[in-house]
C-alpha cells in the first residue's frame, strides 16, 4: 500500500481522520472517567444506588465528553462516506457504513443521556433501587448491544471496501476490522465495542497517511 505525502492529501481525507482520532481520544477520556468501576448488568439495587451516588459528577462529566465525542463521530461518518464512494465509485457501501454510523450514534445519544440522568437524580437524592436498576439496564443495553448493531455495520462496510479496492487498509487489517464487525452484531458487543475503538483509531490515523487518497483515482 502507498502513501501520498500531507500536502496532496484530500481536505475530506484529513477532516475524516482528524475527526476520527478527536471520537476516539474524547470518547475515551470521558468514559474513563467511570467506565473502570461500572457494575455489571443484573447488579443490584443497593449497588447500583451506591455506583450513582458516589460517582455522579464522574458520570455526568464522563457522559458530557461522550456526547461531544457523538458530534465529532457525525462528521467523520460525513466524511468517510465520502471517501468510500471515492474509493469504490458506487453509494451502495458508503451508504450502509453511513447509515451504521448514524444507528450507532443514535444509540450512544441515548446510553449517555439515560446514564447522565441516572446520575442527576442521585445527586439529588431522588434516585430509588428500582429506577436505578431500569435507567442502567437500558442504558446498558443501548450503549452495548444496540449500538454494536451500527457500528458493526460500519465496521463491515469500511473492511469490505478496503478489501475489494486494496486501499485504504492494509488486508490484514480489513479482515480484523470484518471479523470485528460481525461480532458487534452478536451479544459478544460488551466485550469488542471498546476494542472497536482501536480500529477506529488505526483507519483514522491511515487515512491522515493518505492511504485512501493513493489510489482514489484508480478504478474500482
Amino acid at each position: 500500500m502507498s502513501y501520498r505525502s500531507p500536502n496532496e492529501l484530500p481536505r475530506i481525507h484529513r477532516w475524516a481522520g482528524l475527526s476520527g482520532v478527536g471520537t476516539a481520544i474524547v470518547f475515551l477520556a470521558g468514559n474513563a472517567l467511570w467506565g473502570f468501576e461500572q457494575p455489571d448488568p443484573g447488579a443490584s439495587g443497593p449497588e447500583l444506588l451506591g455506583f450513582y451516588g458516589d460517582l455522579s459528577g464522574r458520570i455526568v462529566a464522563g457522559a458530557l465528553l461522550s456526547l461531544v465525542s457523538i458530534a465529532i463521530f457525525l462528521v467523520f461518518a460525513s466524511a468517510l462516506r465520502s471517501v468510500l464512494i471515492e474509493l469504490e465509485k458506487d453509494e451502495l457501501l458508503a451508504n450502509v457504513a453511513f447509515g451504521g454510523a448514524l444507528l450507532g450514534l443514535a444509540a450512544g445519544l441515548g446510553a449517555e443521556t439515560i446514564n447522565m440522568a441516572a446520575a442527576l437524580r442521585a445527586a439529588d437524592g431522588e434516585l430509588t433501587e428500582s429506577l436505578a436498576q431500569a435507567l442502567f439496564e437500558i442504558s446498558y443495553v443501548l450503549g452495548y448491544n444496540a449500538a454494536g448493531i451500527g457500528i458493526g455495520m460500519l465496521a463491515i462496510a469500511t473492511a469490505a471496501v478496503a478489501l475489494r479496492t486494496t486501499a485504504l487498509l492494509p488486508r490484514w487489517l480489513a479482515v480484523i476490522g470484518l471479523a470485528l464487525g460481525v461480532a458487534l452484531l452478536t451479544p459478544l458487543s460488551q466485550y469488542v465495542l471498546g476494542p472497536s475503538f482501536l480500529f477506529l483509531l488505526a483507519l483514522s490515523a491511515l487515512l491522515l497517511r493518505g492511504s485512501a487518497a493513493a489510489d482514489a483515482g484508480a478504478p474500482a
